[in-house]
């Protein structure tokens, strides 16, 4: 079964603490139930940066940051383990993410994806204008090669 949080974040006091509790329950009552035969439960929290700042980083006043990055230590590594939880993290900006985060046992486990080199660059726009081929909306002149290189020399 797949279910998917669209809305994380509340504007209404605890709510998006209990939003982080709710991601876990699934897993918890399957471990409960289901002891080492529960199935595996996979979170992804993309730009995990947003709700998980460094506790003390902001300056609102509310520690509304910090509360939700302390509800979900606990949910990771909390009174009950839970075994049967893979949770991903992905950011690009690693550096405002809690450190308590980043320590044995919950997220340490860090692969970085570099930018595409040429060739790489060259597939992502291949793959992306084929329907645009197909359907005559791309000029046959059009050097896809030339315009990856391109790319390169403005990132760079």
């Amino acid at each position: 079964m797949v279910k998917q949080f669209r809305i994380f974040l509340s504007k209404f006091v605890g709510e998006t603490e209990k939003n982080v509790r709710d991601l876990f329950a699934d897993a918890e009552n399957d471990q409960r139930t289901r002891g080492d035969q529960s199935d595996l439960h996979v979170i992804i929290f993309d730009e995990i940066d947003a709700i998980c700042k460094s506790r003390g980083s902001t300056r609102d006043g509310t520690g509304v940051h910090d509360s939700i990055v302390n509800q979900l230590l606990t949910k990771i590594d909390g009174v009950e383990s839970l075994n049967n939880v893979l949770l991903i993290g992905m950011t690009n900006r690693k550096d405002l993410l809690d450190e308590a985060l980043l320590r044995p046992g919950r997220l340490e486990v860090q692969i970085e994806i570099s930018l595409p080199d040429e060739n790489g660059r060259l597939q992502i726009l291949q793959i992306h204008t084929n329907k645009m081929k197909e359907s005559s909306f791309l000029a046959p002149d059009v050097n896809l090669q030339e315009l990856g290189m391109s790319i390169s020399e403005i990132c760079l």
